[in-house]
């Protein structure tokens, strides 16, 4: 065991807590925002489905849902993975964290990009 003098310098963080908090976070950010747009989602939905009598008006619910779920699986992995940050198992949380969080980011993105 060693003990700390005051001349001694502080030990550094190891670079896989670092690691498991830094790709936590970036996995709570993507799962923040996603389930901001899924409420905001939700809530156009219902009240289009309050002033609409189309029968596809529903199809947003379920689109908030495809990103919500992914969103909150996404938060609770991250945050497991900065609980268990000192770990391997907390980095290798975190991935699986941002690979959740971001899949609804890929699906948008590949959406998007033309197709020739």
């Amino acid at each position: 065991m060693t003990t700390l003098t005051p001349d001694s310098p502080a030990r550094p963080d190891a670079p896989t807590r670092r690691a498991a908090v830094v790709t936590a976070v970036v996995a709570l950010v993507l799962a923040v925002l996603e389930l901001g747009f899924a409420a905001w989602a939700w809530i156009a939905t219902d009240e289009a489905a309050r002033t609409s009598d189309d029968p596809l008006v529903g199809i947003g619910y379920l689109i908030a849902l495809v990103i919500a779920v992914p969103g909150a699986a996404g938060a609770l992995l991250a945050g497991l993975g900065w609980l268990l940050a000192r770990r391997t198992a907390g980095l290798v949380l975190a991935i699986i964290a941002v690979v959740v969080a971001g899949a609804p980011v890929v699906l948008w993105l590949s959406f998007l990009t033309p197709s020739f």
